[in-house]
C-alpha cells in the first residue's frame, strides 16, 4: 500500500511548485501576493521545505539535551502535566486567601502573588488598587494561609524589592518548612521593575549586589527555588516585537549572571536560579517558536560563560498576553486564550497563566477563573499536548521561523550590551523609543485592519451587551506598624551590614517581625533610588475600543446612537459586498449602519434616506455604477440634509469628479479606520 501511494502521488520540487505559482499568477509580484513580513522583519513564506532547515540540520539537538531548542524534558513530559499556574493580585487578603485555596482545589498546581507598587517599589506614595498588599509577614500570612509551602510552589512577583523575599522566607521557617522542600521562585528583577514602575527601592549598583546576595542564599540553602525570574512581559505588553522581548531577556539575564558570579558563585550554581516570565500572544507558530528560540538563547549564552548543559536548561513561566484581551465581545478572549495555552505548552513552557477572559475589564469573576483553569485542565487532559516532546519540532516552518528569531533575538542583545547593557539601555531611554516604534508600526497595522481583532475591528456588535466587572478602587495607604524592639535591633544590624551580608541581615530582622517598608527602607539607605521612564502597557483593540466608548457616550447623553444611511445601489449582487464592508467599518467605530436591500431608481433612494433620520450617507455599489450615479444621487442627497457623504471604494481617477458632487470622503480596503472613523465621528458632531 505505502509503495502505490508513493508512485501515485510522485514528489513535487519546489523549482517545479513555484513553476506552476508564477503561471497562476499571471505576472502578479510573488513576493506582494504570497509572503508576508512580520514585525520583527521576518518573512513569512507561502510554503516551507528542506531546502528552508537551518544550516545546521540538528542545530536544535535532542529533547531533554542543550540547547533544550526541543523543549526540557527527553519524551513529553511521559504523563507529567505542566505547571498551572494560578496568579493572584487581589488585594483583599481574607478573598485572595480563598481563591487560592479554590484554585489549588479545582486544577492548580502553583501560585502567583502579584504584588501592589506599594511593595515593589516601597514607595509609600503610590497607590496601586491591581495588586496584593504585602507590608508585613502577618499579611502575607494571611494570603498564604491554605497554602502548604512544602507542597505547593509559590511563585512572587517581588520586582526590584528584594525585601519580599526576606518576608517570604521568614514566613516559611515560621511555618517550619524544610528549606529543601521550598519550591517556585522569589521573583526578584529589578531590571524589570525598573522598565515596569519606572522606580526602584535602591540605587542599581545596589540592587544589583543585593540581588547577587539572594542568589548565594538560595543556591547555599534553597536548592529547589528561584532568586530571579526576567519579567519579559513587561516589554511585551509595551508594544515590543519577538526579536525585542528575546534580546531584552537575554541583556537582563546576563547582567544577573554578572552579579551571581561578582557575589562569588560558579556559573553551574547560578543558571540554575534564574528563569523567565514570558508573555504569550496569539499568533500561534510565532510565540511558540519565540520560547524554543529562548532555550536556544540561554543555552548559548552560558555556554559562552563556561556552563555545562545542564546548566544551559532554563524555566519558563508563560503568561497569556494581556495585549491580545479585548473589552469588547470579551468572549472571544475564551479563543485567544486558548491558542496561547497551546502556543505556550508545544513551545516548551515548564509552567503557564491563563488569565480569565474578562481581565481586560477588571477583577475576573468566578466563573472566568473557572474557565481560564479548565483551558488548561482540557489541554492537559483531553488534548494530552504533553505527550510528545517538541511536537512542533522538523516542521520546515517552525524551525526556519525558530532560527531566525533566535538570530534577531541575539542581534537586539548584542545592541543592548554595545550600549553599557540592560541597566544602561532602560536608563537611557534607548529601549522605550525601540519598542514605541514597533508598537506605531503594529498601530498602523491594526488601525488598518491588516491585523483584524474579531470583535472589535472586524465583526463587531454594536448591539452587544457589555459584560462589566468590579474595578479595583483605589484603598487608603495604613500606616507601617511600628517593628517591635526585637526587630528594631535588627534593622539597626541591617543598617550597618556590610555589603554582601546585607541579604542575610534584612532575612534576620524579617524574622524578628520587621514590616515591608522598614525593611526596604533600611536596605535602600541614603542613596537616591534608580529611576527611568516607565513602559506603558498597550492592548491591542485600545484605538477602537475608544471609538466605541465614544459613540457610547454620546448614545446615552442624547439618546441616539450615532447612525449611517446605506444607499446601496441596484440589486442586491452589485452592492452587497461593499455594503458589508461598510457596515463593518462603521459598527467598528460604534456607528450603526441603516441597511436595505437597494434601490433601483434615484428617487427611491432619495425617499428611504429622507426618511432614515440621519445626515451621513454611505454610497456602496459597483465601480461601473459610480460614475453614473453619484454626480446626479450626491447633489440631491446634499438637498435633503446630507452633511458626510461617503464612498465605499476606491475613487480612482474620478475623485475630483466625486467630490465636486459633493462627497467628502472614501472608504476602501487598506485605509486608516482608525483616523477615518475619528474624523467622522468629529463630523457627526460626536464629543472626543
Amino acid at each position: 500500500m505505502q509503495d502505490k501511494l508513493l508512485t501515485e502521488f510522485p514528489g513535487i520540487s519546489y523549482e517545479a511548485w513555484r513553476a506552476q505559482v508564477d503561471k497562476d499568477l499571471k505576472g502578479a509580484d510573488f513576493e506582494k501576493r504570497l509572503t508576508s513580513r512580520t514585525l520583527e522583519g521576518i518573512v513569512v513564506q507561502p510554503l516551507y521545505t528542506a531546502r528552508d532547515r537551518a544550516t545546521e540540520p540538528d542545530a536544535g539537538g535532542f529533547a531533554g539535551l542543550a540547547p533544550y531548542q526541543r523543549g526540557p524534558a527527553p519524551v513529553g513530559r511521559s504523563g507529567r502535566h505542566w505547571d498551572v499556574r494560578a496568579e493572584q493580585r487581589t488585594a483583599d487578603a481574607s478573598s485572595a486567601a480563598r481563591e487560592l485555596a479554590e484554585d489549588l482545589r479545582a486544577g492548580a498546581s502553583s501560585v502567583w502573588l502579584r504584588f501592589d507598587a506599594l511593595t515593589r517599589t516601597g514607595d509609600a506614595g503610590r497607590v496601586d488598587p491591581d495588586g496584593l498588599p504585602c507590608d508585613s509577614l502577618a499579611k502575607l500570612d494571611a494570603v498564604l494561609s491554605q497554602v502548604d509551602l512544602a507542597q505547593t510552589p509559590v511563585a512572587l512577583d517581588a520586582g526590584g524589592n528584594v525585601a519580599v523575599a526576606a518576608l517570604f522566607l521568614a514566613l516559611a521557617e515560621r511555618k517550619d518548612v524544610d528549606p529543601v522542600a521550598l519550591r517556585g521562585s522569589l521573583g526578584c528583577d529589578p531590571l524589570g521593575a525598573l522598565a515596569r514602575d519606572g522606580r526602584l527601592p535602591f540605587e542599581l549598583k545596589s540592587a544589583g549586589e543585593l540581588l547577587g546576595e539572594l542568589f548565594r542564599v538560595t543556591a547555599q540553602s534553597y536548592p529547589q527555588l528561584m532568586a530571579a525570574e526576567v519579567d519579559v512581559e513587561v516589554y511585551q505588553l509595551a508594544g515590543a516585537h519577538g526579536a525585542q522581548e528575546l534580546g531584552y531577556a537575554l541583556a537582563t539575564g546576563c547582567e544577573y549572571l554578572r552579579h551571581a558570579l561578582a557575589a562569588g558563585l560558579s556559573i553551574e550554581q547560578a543558571s540554575p536560579q534564574l528563569g523567565f516570565r514570558v508573555g504569550v500572544g496569539s499568533d500561534l507558530f510565532l510565540e511558540l517558536a519565540k520560547l524554543r528560540a529562548l532555550r536556544l538563547l540561554w543555552a548559548k549564552l552560558v555556554a559562552a560563560f563556561g556552563g555545562s548543559g545542564e546548566a544551559q536548561n532554563t524555566r519558563i513561566h508563560a503568561i497569556s498576553s494581556l495585549r491580545t484581551k479585548t473589552q469588547r465581545d470579551p468572549w472571544v478572549n475564551m479563543l485567544r486564550t486558548t491558542t496561547e495555552a497551546f502556543a505556550a505548552m508545544v513551545g516548551g513552557a515548564d509552567a503557564l497563566t491563563t488569565r480569565g477572559f474578562d481581565v481586560a475589564l477588571g477583577r475576573s469573576d468566578e466563573f472566568a477563573r473557572r474557565i481560564a483553569r479548565n483551558a488548561q485542565v482540557i489541554l492537559n487532559e483531553e488534548a494530552h499536548v504533553t505527550e510528545v516532546a517538541d511536537a512542533a519540532g522538523g516542521s520546515y516552518y517552525v524551525e526556519s521561523l525558530t532560527d531566525q528569531l533566535a538570530r534577531a533575538g541575539w542581534q537586539v542583545f548584542q545592541e543592548i550590551e554595545r550600549l553599557g547593557g540592560m541597566a544602561a539601555a532602560l536608563s537611557s531611554g534607548a529601549v522605550a523609543e525601540a519598542i514605541a516604534q514597533t508598537a506605531r508600526a503594529r498601530d498602523t497595522a491594526i488601525a488598518k485592519r491588516s491585523a483584524p481583532i474579531t470583535g472589535v475591528s472586524e465583526f463587531a456588535n454594536v448591539l452587544e451587551e457589555p459584560v462589566r466587572r468590579e474595578m479595583p478602587a483605589p484603598r487608603p495607604l495604613s500606616a507601617a506598624p511600628l517593628p517591635p524592639e526585637t526587630a528594631s535591633a535588627a534593622l539597626s544590624q541591617l543598617r550597618a551590614a556590610a555589603p554582601g551580608a546585607r541579604f542575610t541581615a534584612a532575612l534576620n530582622a524579617a524574622r524578628q517581625g520587621a514590616p515591608l517598608l522598614p525593611l526596604t527602607l533600611a536596605l535602600a539607605g541614603s542613596a537616591p533610588p534608580a529611576q527611568a521612564t516607565a513602559l506603558p502597557v498597550r492592548r491591542n483593540a485600545q484605538p477602537f475600543e475608544a471609538l466605541r466608548d465614544r459613540a457610547e457616550r454620546h448614545a446615552a447623553a442624547s439618546g441616539q446612537a450615532p447612525r449611517a444611511f446605506l444607499c446601496n445601489l441596484g440589486e442586491i449582487p452589485k452592492h452587497k459586498a461593499r455594503a458589508s464592508y461598510a457596515t463593518g467599518l462603521l459598527n467598528a467605530g460604534g456607528i450603526r449602519a441603516v441597511d436595505n436591500d437597494g434601490f433601483v431608481t434615484l428617487d427611491a433612494a432619495l425617499t428611504a434616506y429622507s426618511a432614515s433620520g440621519t445626515d451621513t450617507v454611505v454610497i456602496c455599489g459597483s465601480d461601473d455604477q459610480y460614475p453614473e450615479w453619484v454626480p446626479k444621487l450626491a447633489p440631491e442627497l446634499r438637498k435633503r440634509g446630507a452633511r458626510q457623504l461617503i464612498i465605499a471604494g476606491r475613487p480612482g481617477e474620478n475623485q475630483s469628479v466625486y467630490e465636486r458632487a459633493g462627497v467628502t470622503s472614501f472608504i476602501y480596503m487598506g485605509v486608516d479606520v482608525v483616523a477615518t472613523l475619528n474624523d467622522l465621528l468629529d463630523r457627526m458632531g460626536v464629543a472626543s
